[in-house]
Parts: structure tokens; C-alpha cells; sequence
């Protein structure tokens, strides 16, 4: 009896070891970093090391090169076993192809919104007398009006002509100093203001890193703009140097639905030419 117990513990014993070692119990190595990685190179990386990988989704990005990973899963760096699989996310070479939505009769933060759901981008604002108020009329790619379930490429940039209520409407300038890209850009979108375009003082990098340090038209506190006015932001990374208004940055933003109220159009400041 005694030595069946002794030989039924060395046997599990035995068992523990094996499995031990044949699991690689506490052995663990780092995820490799596979971002950036042609496809046509992804073979070949992986055989460097002792990982399997699968493709398990793709994505179109203008601001990734074309045919490379742009992300996985386990991220870079995680700590797992030899043999485990990698699932990874390339950027497309061609964009996606979906329908353009119609966003005529929409505000324009509904249209924006409902755009930039399929990928598509805003772009140039333009306005004409309408009595449908800051209401998108028209939908253009370029000169070209978008007809009515038109296909396009995923990041394809669409203009709208929206009804101004009120010919030669003027609208405040919005502060943007301190603000992001995207935080800029989206309120000038809310003022029915454009983007010209944007210039980043060091090489192309993360535009979310990057901050306003100058505008131009600028800001001064009751000047009015024509709607549609174009705007070019001067970006920094330096965001210590830049020199703000504090109480200004944290004012909200307005829409310009806000500023067609009875009495903004009987403040005197309120200009409609």
C-alpha cells in the first residue's frame, strides 16, 4: 500500500514537470512591433520570430503608407508565450468605396456628423440667400454637384452650400489659440467659418500633439467676418511658447445657429450688410 502511494506521488509529480515543460509555464517573451510592416515583408518578419500571426481586419488611412500593418493585437511590447498569434489590422492600398449619404436639408453639424460616419470629410463651406438658415442646399466633390446615391472612396473630401438666411451675414471670428487641429477645425465648422489650411512648424507628425499659436484672420473681440471666411492656422509642438488668453480658451464654443436669435439681430454689434 505504501509504495503505491509513494509511486501514485511521483507520478504526479512527474506529470506536473511534464506539463510544466510542455506548456513553457513562466517562459514569455515580448510581442514584436509589426506596425509599419509591408504586407509583402510579413512573411519573412514573422519567421524572425517565434510568434504566428493572422490578418483580421483593414482600415484606409491617408496619414499610414498603404499596404502596412497599422496596428495588432497584443500590442508591442506585451509580455506572452512563443507561439502565441498575433492579429493584426493593415491600412488598405484603395480606400473603401461606400455611398455618399445626402445630407441636403440637414444642419450643418448633422451633416458633418453623418459625413464623417462613412469616412467621408468636410470640406469648403459656401453660402447663398436662402431662407433655410445654415440648412445644406447642395453637396459638391469639387465643381461636380453629388447626385443622389452616388458612390465614393472612403476620405473623400465634400463641400456643402448652405442657405444663409440672410444675405452678406457677418459672424464673430472664433478664438482658436491653444486648441488642437480638430478642436479648431470644429469650431470653425460651428461659426460657418473654412479651414484654408494649416501649416505645422516642425515635420508632419500627430496632429492631436500639435496646438494653435497663430490665426489668421485674427481674433478681436467684436470684430464680424463674412460667413465663409477662410482661415489659415499655424501650429506648433512647442505648446510652452505659445501665448493665449486663457479666458478666452475656455470660452465655449458657439454655433451659428445661437447668433440668429431676436436679439442678436437688434444688437448693434450684429452687422448683416
Amino acid at each position: 500500500m505504501a509504495i503505491a502511494v509513494v509511486l501514485g506521488i511521483g507520478a504526479i509529480i512527474a506529470l506536473y514537470f511534464w506539463l510544466d515543460s510542455y506548456t513553457q509555464h513562466d517562459i514569455t517573451i515580448q510581442a514584436p512591433d509589426f506596425t509599419g510592416v509591408p504586407l509583402s515583408e510579413i512573411e519573412a518578419f514573422a519567421d524572425t520570430t517565434e510568434i504566428e500571426w493572422e490578418i483580421v481586419d483593414s482600415l484606409y488611412s491617408d496619414e499610414l503608407p498603404k499596404g502596412t500593418v497599422a496596428d495588432q493585437e497584443p500590442k508591442p511590447g506585451y509580455k506572452i508565450k512563443t507561439g502565441r498569434t498575433i492579429y493584426l489590422t493593415v491600412n488598405a492600398v484603395l480606400p473603401k468605396q461606400v455611398v455618399i449619404p445626402d445630407v441636403r436639408n440637414l444642419s450643418i453639424r448633422q451633416a458633418k456628423a453623418v459625413l464623417e460616419s462613412v469616412g467621408m470629410k468636410l470640406g469648403e463651406l459656401s453660402f447663398r440667400p436662402d431662407i433655410a438658415k445654415n440648412a445644406v442646399l447642395e453637396q459638391r466633390i469639387g465643381n461636380k454637384k453629388v447626385e443622389k446615391g452616388q458612390i465614393g472612396k472612403v476620405g473623400t473630401v465634400i463641400d456643402l452650400v448652405l442657405g444663409d438666411g440672410l444675405s452678406n451675414t457677418r459672424v464673430p471670428m472664433p478664438y482658436l489659440l491653444y486648441y488642437n487641429l480638430k478642436e479648431a477645425s470644429d469650431r470653425l465648422d460651428l461659426s460657418s467659418l473654412n479651414l484654408a489650411t494649416f501649416k505645422i512648424d516642425t515635420p508632419f507628425t500627430d496632429t492631436s500633439l500639435v496646438r494653435v499659436y497663430k490665426q489668421v484672420p485674427g481674433f478681436r473681440k467684436d470684430d464680424l467676418v463674412p460667413m465663409g471666411t477662410s482661415v489659415i492656422l499655424y501650429l506648433t509642438e512647442d505648446t510652452l511658447s505659445i501665448e493665449y488668453d486663457s479666458t478666452l480658451y475656455a470660452l465655449p464654443a458657439t454655433s451659428i445657429d445661437s447668433l440668429f436669435n431676436e436679439d442678436n439681430l437688434n444688437d448693434e454689434n450684429f452687422e448683416i450688410d
